[in-house]
């Protein structure tokens, strides 16, 4: 059953079908696959364009899950560096950023819950913070 009392069914989405859906950041991103409008926990397919990235350190109010499909994503304090088959985990409240894409990436980014405590001040608008 869903939150809702319905029952489930299957869903089959073809990502390539999907529009990719700019934020307000620039050179950022993403195709929506699921979100729970109870929990606001989250999958979508993320793409950073080459040289952009996350310009200041931040956390998350979730766990937060990445895998990256393509791409080279690099967390620069740290020298983190995701690539192709790379997985990710940044555990809830654990500050991290600055990020820069040295290469066009597409990650999966799973949440399992709200994506942040308040707003970064990246994002010009909520729904972009969603």
């Amino acid at each position: 059953m869903t939150s809702f009392g319905e029952p489930l069914h299957e869903i089959l989405l073809q990502t390539e079908d999907l529009e990719w859906v700019e934020k307000s950041l620039d050179g950022l991103s993403h195709k929506m696959l699921w979100r729970d409008p109870v929990t606001e926990a989250s999958i979508a397919l993320v793409r950073f364009e080459q040289g952009s990235g996350i310009p200041s350190a931040h956390k998350h109010a979730s766990n937060q899950f990445m895998f990256c499909l393509s791409g080279r994503y690099v967390y620069l304090p740290t020298g983190t560096t995701l690539t192709k088959g790379s997985f990710y985990w940044n555990p809830k409240g654990v500050t991290h950023g600055p990020t820069r894409a040295e290469e066009t990436s597409v990650l999966l980014e799973v949440y399992d819950g709200p994506h942040y405590p308040e707003r970064p001040d990246f994002y010009d608008n909520d729904e972009d913070a969603h």
